[in-house]
């Protein structure tokens, strides 16, 4: 009887799970971002926190993937769904955070 509930109750789980990840496929393969990714000049950043403050700011937007930036070298690298958000508006996130975005860089001068 013991090793009967042990069964039952790994199939259960068993059970659950492979549910689940059916689920997480299924939402997955039913969205189809339009993916960009931009590499953008910034200007006033002189530290992590400053590279930490665009982040926040950029990932609160809609359609975000990833948000990079280095404050050495004056860039940060945005991945987004264009279809959920856009250029301007990251662009006016940057600014409304207090830096200056001074156009696109060429993904070769990373």
């Amino acid at each position: 009887m013991k090793k009967l509930m042990i069964v039952l109750a790994a199939m259960t789980f068993l059970f659950a799970c492979n549910s689940q990840t059916k689920n997480a496929e299924t939402k997955v393969e039913s969205v189809n971002p339009e993916w960009i990714e931009v590499v953008l000049n910034v200007e006033g950043m002189t530290c992590d926190g400053c590279e930490n403050a665009i982040k926040a700011g950029v990932e609160s937007l809609d359609g975000i993937d990833v948000v990079e930036s280095s404050h050495e070298e004056g860039w940060t690298k945005v991945k987004f769904d264009q279809s959920l958000t856009s250029m301007e508006e990251i662009k006016g996130k940057i600014t409304d955070t207090g830096y200056v975005v001074e156009g696109e860089k060429k993904e070769e001068n990373l």
